[in-house]
């Protein structure tokens, strides 16, 4: 991995860190609004095609909780809700699956998912559809 690669992920981890706080018996965890990525690499391209890149900055999209870690995809569906035409996206846990680990991933393009456990067990988190504050998605997640 190269040094600056090493260096955006320890700043958007440390980030995602100092986004989480506990308020009233709640964790709340901001997802960093936009990551940075270095130009992709195809490697399969068949002959004649050129691939293309048109970002490198990716925007927050959505949330996905997982039971243990995301690459094992135990992926929980929410319920979702709408209130005054804003989604709302619900999970509930039970007292097995904090054994196992509760995930929260940010996910980015379809591509990317910034990721960190919960460091205590929870029996629901919140998420809201994302908003748009100064050009970038805001997206917070609420546990209890």
């Amino acid at each position: 991995m190269k040094s600056c690669s090493r260096h955006w992920l320890r700043a958007v981890i440390a980030a995602a860190s100092l986004a989480a706080s506990a308020a009233a018996g709640a964790i709340e965890i901001a997802c960093p609004a936009r990551v940075t990525m270095q130009p992709a690499v195809v490697t399969d391209a068949p002959d004649g095609w050129q691939p293309q890149q048109r970002r490198t900055t990716l925007s927050v999209q959505d949330v996905v909780v997982t039971i243990g870690p995301p690459e094992q995809r135990h992926d929980l569906k929410p319920e979702i809700t709408t209130v005054n035409g804003r989604r709302s996206y619900n999970w509930r846990f039970v007292a097995a699956e904090n054994e196992h680990g509760v995930w929260l991933s940010c996910g980015y393009g379809n591509t990317i998912l910034l990721s960190q456990k919960l460091s205590t067990p929870v029996s629901r988190c919140q998420a809201q559809e994302p908003v748009v504050e100064n050009g970038y998605r805001k997206l917070v997640i609420t546990c209890r």
